[in-house]
């Protein structure tokens, strides 16, 4: 696939392609928290739509928290027939408490977009939160769609894991 937008020499420079060249943040404004239960669910805000046949370049930026127990796990929701793979980086899934967190397991994995990756809270509060970061550059088929965090405890725990807010999705088309 090539660059989107095509930008040749005598191009006018417009707000439209100024708009295409740069990423869109979608920011979460408030706390979502899930207790009881390893259902992933929507996040009621970190979605974008996509377009079929374009390519995407894609950021989450989570920060959460809740008990090491609890934890958190994700997975993204996308339009059938995309192709690509995460990566996600963040706190591994066998953590013990850390109060400062200085000697937390890490995850640097490559994963499907639909495969639920789990992650533990070192930091053991909802009060101290941690934080996670997933990436991919995806092809979208032949149906546009929104792509969507999904989410839920990693264990179910009566005390709510929540994604907290401040954290975003940035994305941009580049194909």
């Amino acid at each position: 696939m090539g660059s989107y937008p095509v930008v040749a020499a005598g191009t006018r420079i417009t707000s439209s392609l100024l708009n295409d060249l740069s990423p869109t943040f979608v920011f979460k404004t408030s706390n979502q928290q899930v207790a009881s239960s390893i259902v992933p669910v929507n996040d009621t805000e970190l979605v974008f739509p996509v377009v079929s046949g374009a390519q995407y370049e894609i950021e989450f930026y989570l920060r959460w928290s809740g008990l090491q127990a609890a934890g958190i796990r994700t997975m993204w929701s996308v339009p059938t027939g995309t192709s690509g793979n995460r990566d996600v980086g963040g706190p591994g899934s066998a953590n013990a408490i850390q109060g400062d967190a200085n000697t937390t397991e890490m995850r640097w994995a490559v994963h499907g977009v639909g495969t639920q990756v789990g992650m533990t809270n070192p930091r053991n509060s909802q009060g101290l939160q941690t934080w996670s970061l997933e990436r991919a550059v995806l092809t979208i088929g032949g149906t546009s769609g929104n792509i969507q965090l999904q989410w839920a405890q990693f264990a179910s725990n009566a005390t709510a894991s929540q994604v907290v807010a401040g954290s975003y999705a940035k994305y941009r088309r580049i194909g």
